[in-house]
């Protein structure tokens, strides 16, 4: 055999291994929902962008949604193969037998709090005031609600409006259309500059609400087991990183959103996000005293009619596995 074809057959087998490669990689593609890109969106990117996902041959995508109602949507109809989002429709989707699992809790704090115009002198200013919420039983109108019933204020005294994302609720506090609203606790860098200021942190509103948890099938687990596990294991890689790349997680938050250099909240989020105390764990731990505290939460508000047994929206051998190849002590 000559060395012209020698050279032929190498270049073939090479080409070949190149559609090879490819074709895992489709095969292992991975489609995941994530709320709309806000402050701390080099967080929410990181696997990917710092390259932890190709590594580990997962071609993961990402896809933005409002809120995490629609992504618990999405993921039932088959559209998406996990989401991150508040465990609380998790936990009322759970109780309905829908098939899904709780896989992993980045973000240990609810960041989204309460903010009001300067008017507002004290929970009694909700008594026929509008509050701007989202969609039901996603976060912002989970800590409306519970914000208002800690403080002993009727529902039914407060008229409330869904008014879509952070921002739209944000401006229509700022516009007077509603006098108080919840987002995150990032508007309150330039809170003061619009007249609205932050009344209640919702980390102290509802102590125990954890902001991100990772949610995926009872199907995909049976039939993609080992992509979940990459996938995780990406997720925790990319969360360590950015945790110590402040620059470049600044830098890809900035890029994404479009948040100028002389607006801060990308900061503001990274010091959250960094701390211990408020801001997201690599190791994704799953604090079941936490989701039990909701689930009392969800049942005193009247979303669930009893208790069930947590167990059945919750898989822990699959962050266990990610954890030991994402080099993370458990």
């Amino acid at each position: 055999m000559g060395s012209a074809t020698l050279r032929v057959l190498g270049t073939a087998f090479a080409m070949l291994a190149t559609l090879c490669a490819h074709a895992a990689a489709q095969d292992r593609s991975w489609r995941h929902g994530i709320i709309e890109a806000k402050s701390d969106a080099g967080f929410q990117v990181m696997a990917v962008r710092a390259g932890f996902a190709p590594k580990l041959g997962l071609d993961l995508k990402y896809s933005y949604f409002q809120n995490d109602v629609i992504m618990l949507r999405g993921l039932l109809a088959g559209e998406l193969d996990s989401y991150e989002g508040t465990p609380g429709a998790a936990l009322l989707a759970g109780a309905r037998n829908a098939g899904i699992k709780i896989i992993g809790c980045h973000w240990q704090n609810v960041v989204h709090s309460v903010f009001a115009r300067a008017e507002f002198t004290g929970p009694g200013s909700m008594k026929g005031a509008t509050m701007a919420i989202s969609a039901p039983n996603a976060a912002p109108d989970m800590i409306a609600k519970a914000y208002l019933a800690n403080n002993n204020i009727q529902l039914a005294d407060v008229k409330f409006a869904s008014l879509g994302n952070d921002p739209d609720r944000y401006k229509a506090v700022a516009s007077g259309v509603a006098l108080a609203t919840v987002v995150s606790i990032e508007f309150s860098v330039f809170g003061q500059r619009d007249g609205i200021k932050l009344i209640a942190r919702g980390s102290d509103v509802m102590p125990k609400y954890q902001r991100l948890c990772t949610i995926t099938t009872d199907k995909l687990i049976e039939s993609r087991r080992d992509d979940i596990v990459r996938f995780l294991t990406a997720q925790m890689q990319g969360y360590r990183h950015a945790q110590a790349s402040r620059d470049e997680e600044l830098r890809i938050t900035r890029e994404i959103t479009g948040i100028k250099v002389d607006d801060r909240r990308p900061e503001f989020m990274f010091d959250e996000a960094a701390n211990p105390k408020t801001g997201i764990d690599p190791a994704m731990p799953i604090d079941m005293d936490k989701l039990a505290w909701l689930q009392e939460k969800l049942i005193a508000a009247g979303n669930l009619p009893q208790r069930y047994d947590l167990g059945r929206v919750v898989d822990r051998e699959l962050r266990a596995e990610a954890l030991k190849r994402a080099g993370l002590q458990n």
